[in-house]
């Protein structure tokens, strides 16, 4: 895999298996392969403010405009094994996961995880300071868990066409959000938290 660019969105694509020419054999069906989805955005605002954001489940829907609705399940406060319910908009349809809180560096990096139609879906927030302005790098990726054809799927409409464009706008449309709560610039969504 390669490293992150500095700024903007990449996607990488991992095959599995390969030659030892490092040549690609024959088809490799889509449960073969992983997709992951990078965003990257240097933030106007300081890493503990913007790790406060991040990691602030319980008001993610008045600060994330894509979140339509959180439930917390489990935990009081963000650390490994806090559950919620997450209900967001995606490609028009409103849509529930259960997440989890699967590993916390405080204040450098998070790894959530949720479980769907076969597929391990991990979202990994990591947080660099620069200065007084933080580079925020978030990977999403989804991992077929069983050979299905749901999973396929799943994964070709996640990350496939229209799936991969409107799964890097919403990173991107949240990273954004992230940054005006965390520099204290209130939004539509965001000004309650801002008093």
């Amino acid at each position: 895999m390669r490293a992150p660019s500095a700024e903007g969105p990449r996607a990488v694509w991992t095959r599995r298996s390969r030659s030892l020419a490092g040549t690609w054999h024959g088809a490799i069906p889509s449960s073969m392969v992983q997709r992951e989805i990078v965003e990257t955005r240097v933030m106007d605002a300081p890493r503990d403010a913007v790790w406060r954001v991040v990691t602030d489940t319980t008001n993610a829907a008045q600060v994330l405009r894509g979140v339509e609705k959180i439930e917390v399940l489990e935990g009081e406060v963000y650390e490994v094994g806090l559950r919620w319910r997450e209900t967001r908009r995606i490609l028009g349809r409103s849509a529930s996961e259960e997440m989890e809180v699967v590993a916390v560096e405080p204040g450098v990096s998070t790894r959530i995880e949720a479980w769907s139609s076969g597929v391990r879906y991990t979202t990994i927030f990591e947080l660099q300071a620069i200065g007084p302005k933080t580079r925020v790098v978030v990977h999403f990726r989804g991992d077929p868990t069983e050979e299905a054809g749901a999973v396929q799927k799943s994964l070709v409409k996640l990350f496939g066409g229209i799936g991969a464009i409107a799964t890097s706008a919403g990173l991107r449309r949240d990273l954004g959000d992230i940054e005006v709560a965390a520099a204290g610039t209130p939004n539509e969504m965001g000004s309650a938290l801002q008093g």
